[in-house]
């Protein structure tokens, strides 16, 4: 710490700190336009000018100079005042005066400052600039006639964001921030950009018109989306979500979100949404009352076993448990799950055989404080983006070393010195066997792993997996697997990132325990920037596993209870918020289970393909029209509560659970903070918290760990046949399961599915970019538009998952690889 004065206060500062910094951190405000917590110091703006008495009063950018012992600073003396008026003057001088009709208008730090500082004339004239406005973005407007050069939207974009989309171009007064060549903006769409711009430079355009800033209340709330557990501030306005609201002190992100998360809330309020109960007569879904709909789905619950159930792994907490106590003490089965009954595999078998508990052994704020990052699959960027920033700012700001297993490249590739060892889909658990094998043979395992359960076992097992032999399988070399065996094993601090999801059938049990014996092997566990870390695919992924929403005990998991329902032994199927005729695998099978079934129930925000099936179907809030928690990917537990009232003819699933006890005779807990007390005092590192522990801010659920090594199954490496394509499916950037496609940003960047091929394999085919082709497997066929892209190895075509109007699962059966033919 250093010792300093400011305005005449004696106060204290981390030995990094700049003058601004100390200021704020001692409530001494000091006016800047150009900084953000998370960049690095700029002095664009010359706004934060102050006078260090050392330096002979001369005036200094408080935000690019460091803090030093006994420093004596004013900060707002005649002549600094004077000097920040110029500024303004300044800036103000090629600046519309279109206030009135800007949407930053009430949020514009340029004309709060104007008018702080009461600059209410100027002495300066000049033309004011008149740049073409970029329209051509579906999300981002760009009005550089108001920029006042401060560079946030351009750091942002290359420090964090790690895509360099904009940049300054011109010189002197001209001098502006334009794109490359001086074209449209086309990028992420993340919206970081808009965040940061401190004018009304970078508009939202989802948003342009719709209310002033100061006419809307702001809620902060837990994203709905990945399971990154993302803080967001909702802006609303008429009982209506416009817009989400950037807050740089929010949450462990500091405000930063993905393209999901800031642009695709339009969900929340849509006309499509399901505001009545529907009940099928006839043949067809008619409208009901609620008393009318449940009272027919309660009659049909009494048949223990043969009831069975699927939830989305976004409901809350509080519903999560509440559901499995309908079904285990009020209905009487075992069969429930989610999530396809394999994405949380990883958690539920692989983690809590290898480390004693269904849970990540590290978080992500252990990404910037570790020297080396391994992660299997670039997916993990497009799952959870804002954890790839996470990865963006350890690589790029602090030299952590990047190395990347993966069937193809992708946008964490392209970070500086990052090294991908691309394999042959679907031997990724042989790859980690063989640096395991390594790491025992040169010598390198820490010392206290031969002492640890299941040691001798892994051993022997691992005797097939010779890094030359593992090369044949793989397609990386025995000296890359080598090489990074070593750089794994001898890093002081290295963590482990995989994706799962309803897309990633080959990330499950095995993958996790493989990889964890690495963790193990080098006691790289237990430590600050070290473990495995699991993105589990929905906002309360990690949520349903601790509240233990799989089967157990012999209960069916997802994919039994529809063969159940085919063979006639599940004759009553409620569905929570899942759509699995286009997000389970094998299409064709889910419907034929979905027809036979006698009874089919579906709670959902939208008349989905699924919900279009039921013989009920009950209308239920979105996240911001009800409270809880959510549990995140690292175990964060976050409360949030309801941002606007719910439509009075909806429910949220936990009255509606509540509901059904009581139709059957049982009693519910009379509010989700009551239920979450049942939680607190019954789930293992939930205790002591409560929803009012939670409210200012989340706790991490204590993770305690048991390590045994376990011996991985490894499935013989399936290629595709030949003449054919291996199809791997995944993740798009721009989108999260299927909810996504009823937002309407990530629909406008997009908003159809595709098929992503070599260079290589489009040229032997004659294939060019945007051209519809066929796309078949054993499965069936499908029609879908081709991207041609350099990521992509030859031989490998790659597809989404999360598109309804055609659906992947048309020609995917759950197997990690798919062999396809692609053909015009």
């Amino acid at each position: 710490m250093v010792n300093l004065i400011i305005d005449d206060k004696q106060v204290t500062a981390p030995k990094t700190a700049t003058i601004y910094e100390a200021a704020k951190l001692n409530g001494i405000d000091i006016p800047i336009l150009c900084h953000d917590k998370k960049l690095k110091p700029f002095g664009a703006c010359r706004m934060c000018l102050v006078e260090v008495e050392q330096m002979k009063g001369r005036q200094i950018p408080a935000c690019t100079t460091p803090a030093t012992e006994g420093m004596i600073i004013r900060t707002s003396t005649p002549d600094i005042v004077k000097a920040r008026k110029m500024v303004l003057e300044l800036l103000l001088l090629n600046h519309p005066l279109d206030c009135p009709v800007c949407d930053k208008s009430g949020d514009c730090d340029l004309q709060n400052l104007t008018y702080e500082y009461k600059v209410n004339s100027n002495r300066f004239t000049d033309e004011k600039f008149s740049h073409e406005i970029d329209y051509n973005n579906p999300l981002i407007e760009r009005d550089m006639n108001r920029c006042v050069l401060c560079g946030k939207c351009a750091r942002i974009c290359d420090e964090i964001v790690s895509y360099g989309a904009l940049t300054f171009i011109d010189r002197g007064i001209e001098t502006k921030i334009g794109c490359e060549f001086d074209d449209g903006l086309n990028c992420e769409f993340c919206g970081s950009c808009i965040a940061v711009c401190p004018v009304g430079s970078l508009l939202a355009r989802p948003f342009k018109h719709k209310a002033r800033f100061w006419a809307m209340t702001k809620h902060p709330s837990v994203c709905g989306y990945c399971g990154t557990g993302c803080n967001l501030t909702l802006g609303v306005k008429d009982n209506k979500v416009l817009t989400t609201i950037y807050d740089e002190n929010q949450g462990f992100h500091n405000g930063q979100l993905c393209v999901r998360g800031r642009f695709g809330y339009q969900f929340i309020n849509s006309a499509k949404r399901l505001t009545t109960p529907l009940i099928k007569k006839n043949g067809k879904l008619t409208e009901a009352t609620w008393d009318e709909a449940l009272e027919l789905v309660a009659s049909r619950l009494k048949g223990g076993n043969a009831v069975a159930a699927l939830a989305t792994p976004r409901l809350t907490n509080e519903e999560l448990a509440l559901f499995k106590k309908l079904l285990v003490v009020n209905v009487g089965t075992k069969n429930f799950d989610h999530a396809a009954g394999y994405a949380h595999a990883a958690l539920t078998e692989g983690f809590a055989s290898s480390f004693g508990v269904s849970a990540s052994s590290a978080t992500i704020l252990d990404i910037q404080k570790s020297n080396l990052l391994i992660v299997i699959k670039t997916d993990a960027y497009e799952t959870h983006p804002v954890v790839g920033f996470e990865v963006n700012m350890a690589v790029k700001n602090l030299g952590t070393k990047l190395s990347i297993i993966s069937d193809k490249r992708g946008k964490l590739s392209k970070l500086p010195d990052a090294k991908t060892l691309v394999h042959f889909p679907g031997s990724e658990i042989a790859v980690l066997n063989a640096i395991a094998k390594t790491i025992l043979d040169e010598k390198l395992a820490d010392g206290s792993a031969a002492a640890i359960a299941g040691f001798a076992e892994l051993e022997k097992s691992l005797a097939g997996f010779s890094a030359e032999t593992v090369a044949g399988l793989s397609g990386i070399s025995a000296a890359e697997i080598k090489k990074l065996a070593g750089e794994y094993a001898t890093a002081d601090k290295a963590l482990i990132i995989f994706p799962v999801g309803q897309a990633y059938a080959g990330h499950a049990a095995d993958l996790a325990s493989a990889a964890a014996n690495l963790a193990i092997l080098t006691g790289k566990y237990g430590k600050e920037g070290c473990g495995v870390l699991c993105l589990s695919e929905k906002n309360n992924s990690q949520g349903a596993v601790d509240m233990g929403f799989y089967p157990q005990d012999g209960g069916l998991n997802a994919l039994q209870i529809l063969d159940a329902c085919t063979d006639g032994s599940v004759k009553t199927l409620l569905i929570a918020g899942e759509n699995p005729l286009s997000s389970y695998p094998n299409h064709n099978k889910v419907k034929a289970a979905l027809e036979a079934v006698d009874f089919l129930v579906v709670s959902e925000l939208f008349m989905t393909e699924t919900a279009a099936m039921a013989d009920v179907v009950l209308p239920v809030c979105s996240f911001a029209e009800k409270e809880g928690t959510f549990t995140s990917t690292d175990r964060r537990v976050q409360y949030f509560k309801a941002a606007i009232r719910k439509n009075i003819k909806i429910k949220s699933d936990f009255e509606l659970i509540s509901d059904l006890i009581s139709r059957l005779g049982g009693s519910a807990p009379l509010s989700p903070a009551a239920q979450f007390s049942e939680i607190a005092a019954s789930t293992p590192g939930y205790e002591g918290l409560s929803h009012v522990s939670l409210r200012k801010e989340g706790a991490f659920a204590a993770v305690s760990m048991a390590p045994v090594f376990v011996v991985p199954q490894v499935a013989a490496t399936i290629a595709a046949e030949a003449g054919k394509l291996a199809l791997v499916t995944g993740s798009a950037l721009y989108h999260s399961g299927t909810l996504s496609q009823y937002g309407e940003g990530p629909m406008h960047v997009c908003p159809e599915n595709y098929i992503e091929l070599s260079r290589t394999d489009a040229s032997a085919n004659k294939i060019v970019e945007g051209e519809v082709v066929t796309v078949s497997s054993a499965s069936g066929s499908i029609k879908l538009k081709a991207k041609v892209t350099p990521r992509m190895p030859a031989g490998v075509v790659f597809s989404p998952y999360h598109f309804s109007d055609a659906p992947i699962n048309t020609i995917w059966n759950g197997s990690p690889v798919t062999s396809v033919t692609v053909s015009k």
